[in-house]
């Protein structure tokens, strides 16, 4: 199916995966990590210069300093992270969400309409812990996961969202973020566009904090169908919320052995 085609391109370009490979002009190739800081990875020479520019695989221009820390080279990208606007209006799952699918990771899950929304366990928990589909011919997408990987705060997962998306301006175009308050949860909302195997498709995502890390959740489609599907899609990012972590591997207990008279 394309949607999961989509999902596992998605998953190699994800800002869970936090780093990414630069060339700087004197050829030297270093690893760039989304907390702000690289590290040489091919010479050992050490680095003399004040700072120089490289170039990561995905075509992200980069400012490469002395102190080992980085920041894009273009303007409106460092603007990118700063003055996030906040939606002040409250947002809640929608009153015909009836079911709820939850995380094995994280006390995370997501409430949907499921006369409009399937929900599909992951074949593979490392990409996602649930894809979602629309009604028959609809070409709407979804998915969500849960990563235990302990974040500051909501800035920090802002950050290496954003970053996702700037880190391959040759396939990405970000369109809006904010924070958002989300079934009573502070959120960052992002809204981009990224090429995929020839096509396009827009995504909105919604990310809360863990104890332990974050919970994602994103609905897709393609960009030409964005503008009379986003209302559903937002229904379905809509429904993440806070949840009882579930345990699947949890064994049903044992009964006692029958006695026989």
């Amino acid at each position: 199916m394309k949607h999961l085609f989509v999902l596992s391109m998605l998953v190699y370009s994800s800002f869970a995966k936090s780093q990414a490979l630069a060339m700087t002009n004197e050829k030297m190739e270093v690893a760039v990590f989304a907390e702000g800081n690289w590290e040489i990875r091919k010479i050992s020479d050490e680095f003399n210069l004040p700072q120089t520019t490289a170039v990561t695989e995905n075509g992200a221009q980069l400012i490469l300093y002395k102190d080992k820390t980085w920041k894009y080279a273009n303007l409106k990208d460092r603007e990118a992270f700063k003055n996030i606007a906040v939606n002040k209006k409250l947002f809640t799952k929608p009153t015909s969400a009836d079911s709820l699918v939850s995380s094995e990771r994280a006390d995370g899950g997501v409430y949907l309409d499921t006369k409009k929304w399937k929900a599909y366990e992951s074949d593979d928990i490392r990409f996602s812990e649930y894809q979602f589909t629309g009604p028959d011919a609809s070409e709407l997408y979804g998915y969500f996961y849960c990563i235990n990987s302990k974040k500051e705060n909501i800035e920090a997962i802002k950050n290496e969202a954003i970053g996702s998306i700037l880190s391959s301006p040759n396939n990405s175009t970000l369109k809006k973020t904010e924070y958002r308050t989300v079934n009573g949860l502070p959120m960052f909302h992002m809204y981009y566009s990224k090429k995929i195997d020839g096509d396009r498709f827009d995504f909105l995502d919604n990310y809360f904090q863990t104890a332990y890390g974050y919970c994602h959740i994103s609905g897709y489609t393609y960009s030409n169908l964005v503008a009379k599907n986003k209302e559903e899609i937002e229904k379905l990012i809509n429904g993440l919320s806070k949840a009882e972590q579930v345990n699947k591997n949890q064994q049903a207990p044992v009964p006692p052995p029958q006695v026989y008279k």
